[in-house]
Formats: C-alpha cells, structure tokens, sequence
C-alpha cells in the first residue's frame, strides 16, 4: 500500500494558536534520539512518526516567519549533539510553514539558469519525481542481513529483496510498504559503491509518480556527478525523447548508503507518458528492444545478420515489449529494419526521405550530433552500447531512445574522441565486423543526411552546446550538490567487494575545470573546445 501527503497535511496543529510550522529530515544518532528547532536561544523538540520518519516536526506558537532558526540533533535524554553552524530565514514572510528542509543543508531549492529551447520541447509534463532544483531523500527500509547479503555479492543474478520505501522531497512524502529492489547496472557492478533498481508493484497500482521503475545511479566513473545530469538537460534542449533524472541522496535502514542520480527507466509507461505525451486512447504499443554490449567482444551495431531471430544475441538485441511480432520470432520487425538497412544504397537521392518513413530520423541525428559533442564512447556511436529502439505505432516508423549518460564529456582517456566527426565515424568502418550503418551509411556517407547532421550540429552549438549557456547551468549544479559530494565520498565502502576510483571533493571541483587522475577532460573545457571546433569542421566540409 501507499500514501502520498503533502507536507502541511504532516503535522496536527492547533490553527488558532499555531505560528509557523517547522519541518526537518534528519536520521538521529540512536533508535531513541530526535531532532529540534531553536528559535531566539529557545529549543522546541520535532516529533516524527511511522509515517512520515525520517520527517521531524512540530509547530511553534509564537514564531514567525521573520523569526531565524536553526535545526539541532538531540540525545535520548535531549542534550544537543549537534547544531546547524548557520541560521535559516524565510525568504517569504508571510509563511506559515517550512519546506521539508534537510538537516546541516542551508539551501533546500535552488533556482537553475534557464537552458534554451534549440528544438521542440518533447519532455513529459512535470513531475514530482524529477525536480532538478531540489535534493529529495529516499529512505529504504530492509532486514539489514539480507540488505547487507545483496551488496556483498552484487556480481550475482539473484532474485530481488524486498524493503520499504519512502521520498521525501520539499512538499510530499511518498511512501510504499514493499518494492523490490536490487543491484543494477553492468559495469558499474564491479564498484564498491553500487547502482540500485527499484521496482514498484504496478499490478496493484503502485508506481512512482506514474513509473514502475526507477533507478539509483550511482555516478561511480564521475569524480563530478553532473556529467550525466547535464547530458540530459541538452537532450532536453534539442528536442530528444529520453529519460528524465534528479540527485537523491539515499539512506538504507536510518544509515548513509550514497548521493545518486535517480532516473526513469523505458518501460511501457516511459513510452506512453514521454513518446505518446500520456495519451488517454487505448493505444497498443509496438514493440521495444534493449540494446547493449555486455557480451565480450560483440555490439549492438544494427548489422543483419540473418533472417531469424535465433541469428542474433538476445543479450545484444533484447525485446522488452512484444508489439506485432510473434513469440516466436520476437525479433522479426527489427530485421526488416535491419534488412533494408543493409540493403540502403548511401549514393542514392532522396535519403532523407527514404529514411525517415522507416526512422525518426532527426531524432537520431539530434541524438547522435549529442554523442558526438559530448565525447559519449560508451552509447551506439562508439561502443553499440546504451540505447533502446521502439517502433512508434502511431508513426509507422522506429524511434531511437538513449540512455545511460555517465560516460560523457570525455569521462574517460579515450583518445579517440578527440578526432573530427568524419574521423569518428569513418573509424567504424575500420573495426573487423562492427560497422555501424546508421552511422556511416547515413551520417557520413549519404550527402543529404550529411548535411542535415551538420546543420543539427550548429544548431545545438549555437544554442546549447556552448560555454555562455551550460557554464552557469554546471556552476549551479556544483554548488547545488558540492557537500551532497563531500559527503557520499566520506562513506565507508571499505567492507564492500569491488574496486574504487577514491575520488576526493578536490576531484569533483577538478574535473569540471580540467583533467584528474582517469578522466582527461573537464566538463567545461571540453565544451569550450567542442563548440569552438565544430563550426570549423563544417565550414571546411562545405568547402569540398
């Protein structure tokens, strides 16, 4: 079962004598300790509830909003263990209650620099579950053995445990008495610091904001964290259906477990609510592929390889979503594609007509320019990796959906990256069985499409992708989450298998700016350097 209040409805309260209405999260130190608010030397203990824990509150008759407070971690016997070194102020003065503050945090929302709309807007309606201006804490409640069993054995293919959830962001508290929750990624699993998949029971009608599924990313390959969040944004900015994401901050069992970007996963109701925008018509959904490169020495490269589903690595090109092919042959529709695909001469006229009756295809030039400019070698370009490919029903033609951002802006020392886009696709052709066709067939070999990628990659350089628009975006994110940072660095992993990059805090500054020990780029430099090149890149191929 589920709840889902909002944060005035949290509290009982005399409305005739009540003042203001203060509200903290915060984990004590013992099963027995609490929290308070001290307004004018004057301490008033907060009360949580099974319901609302690790929410704090209570309401002070005779404050105001002009009163400034401050929030203390008390003992069991009440001595204050701990005080918050700053004091808070309404910013409106007329409240009547806080936000869901978070303890030893001064800033709970912050206001982002906006990031211009290059293309057109193609985001779900907003949700509570990803609102980038705010921290939210997710809290899972487990038998800590089992808890403890999963996450020292995360190479394992094991079943699910079952916790408890709750999310706290500013004005609601969104709880579930049972998910399912275990280990997720591939990579990512050989890291002391692990990625978490929670699923919700959609069969009852339990979901999260609408998502049966979210993920808790654990950013193990950036020192920075934003990388990821800031790819997003772009895609957002041009115009490119994909997962929507927000940092949490999570705790398991009243402990620390880690600061993680929290993502939708594609699943049926990512495809209704994001490609269908939330259409209330029965509509039946086509069918869906998984693509990746988690089988040694294979990629999702969209060559044809035969007829037959069984011609392909169900583990490369898995279905999620059946749509009009048979059990039998899941695979049947997405062979056509790759069929015709083998068959396409790029010489031919007409390409960009040809192609988008089979594919969205300024989508996936949009999709595939953003993997370009921010140096992605773990996604379809480079590696065959990270992308999902839906056959739009509604369109009668496939749709390309990234995912999985963390190896971006040169988060890595692949040299490669660093090459002209001519120079990055023609590599494709060069590595034994793993051309990539919708790249070199389309992108740099067919004059059409050629053209209309470069004029999508101006387009984004001129409007998102440059220093004057992502610099004050990434100087808000690095102040946003600097001691969210500081402190998932400062855990203890020591007792968990797998290996660590001991990134520091001096790292997560580092890395925006310029290269630390494994990633040789920072974020700004290299959107400094990827704006400044490519303009010259197309106004020398304009020039053959």
């Amino acid at each position: 079962m589920r709840s889902y209040l909002i944060s005035g409805l949290l509290v009982l309260a005399s409305s005739a004598l009540a003042d203001v209405t203060y509200n903290v999260v915060g984990f004590p130190d013992t099963d027995g300790g609490s929290f308070g608010v001290v307004i004018n030397g004057k301490t008033t203990p907060l009360t949580t509830t099974p319901s609302t824990f690790p929410l704090w509150s209570a309401t002070v008759v005779g404050a105001s909003a002009s009163s400034g407070y401050r929030y203390v971690k008390l003992s069991e016997q009440g001595t204050v263990l701990q005080r918050e070194s700053f004091l808070r102020v309404f910013q409106n003065k007329k409240a009547k209650s806080t936000a869901n503050e978070f303890f030893l945090r001064q800033v709970t929302q912050t206001s982002l620099p906006a990031i211009p709309q290059v293309f057109e807007d193609v985001r779900p309606k907003a949700s509570k579950a990803f609102d980038d201006t705010q921290i939210a804490t997710i809290h899972l409640t487990a038998d800590p053995a089992i808890f403890a069993d999963m996450v020292a054995h995360p190479q394992e293919d094991r079943k699910a445990i079952r916790t408890g959830f709750r999310f706290i962001s500013t004005d609601t508290v969104y709880s579930v008495e049972e998910v399912k929750v275990k280990v997720s990624g591939h990579g990512s699993k050989g890291f002391k610091k692990l990625s978490l998949r929670i699923k919700f029971d959609d069969d009852k009608g339990e979901t999260f904001f609408d998502r049966p599924i979210i993920k808790l990313r654990s950013e193990v390959y950036d020192p920075t964290m934003i990388r990821e969040k800031i790819y997003i944004d772009v895609l957002n900015s041009v115009g490119v259906k994909t997962t929507q994401g927000a940092w949490v901050r999570v705790y398991v069992n009243g402990k620390p477990y880690g600061f993680h970007l929290m993502v939708e996963d594609i699943e049926a109701p990512f495809l209704r609510g994001t490609v269908h925008q939330g259409s209330s018509n029965p509509l039946e959904l086509g069918s869906l592929y998984q693509m990746g490169s988690h089988v040694l020495g294979q990629e999702a490269t969209l060559q044809y390889a035969g007829p037959m589903t069984a011609d392909y690595n169900e583990e490369i090109y898995t279905n999620k979503i059946l749509g009009a092919n048979t059990k039998a042959e899941p695979m049947a529709q997405l062979i056509t594609f790759f069929k015709d695909l083998q068959e396409y001469d790029p010489t031919m006229s007409g390409g960009i007509k040809f192609w988008n009756s089979r594919l969205n295809l300024d989508g996936f030039l949009r999709a595939m320019a953003m993997e370009y400019l921010a140096g992605s070698w773990d996604a379809y370009w480079w590696k065959g990796n990270n992308y999902f490919m839906y056959f739009n029903p509604t369109e009668a033609r496939w749709l390309f959906l990234p995912t999985d951002f963390d190896s971006t802006f040169s988060d890595g020392n692949l040299n490669d990256v660093l090459t002209t886009y001519k120079k990055f696709a023609a590599r494709r052709l060069a590595r034994s069985g793993k051309d990539h066709p919708l790249i070199t067939k389309l992108i740099y070999k067919n004059k059409d499409i050629n053209a209309r990628f470069e004029q999508i990659l101006l387009s984004i350089v001129n409007g998102v992708f440059n220093s004057n628009v992502l610099e004050p975006r990434i100087n808000a994110y690095e102040k946003m989450i600097a001691d969210e940072v500081k402190w998932d660095y400062s855990l203890d992993r020591s007792k968990n298998p797998g290996k660590t990059f001991n990134f520091t805090i001096t790292d997560f500054h580092k890395s925006i700016t310029g290269p630390v020990t494994g990633v040789n780029n920072g974020i700004k430099p290299w959107i400094k350097s990827r704006a400044k090149d490519v303009p010259k890149q197309v106004q020398k191929s304009a020039a053959l």
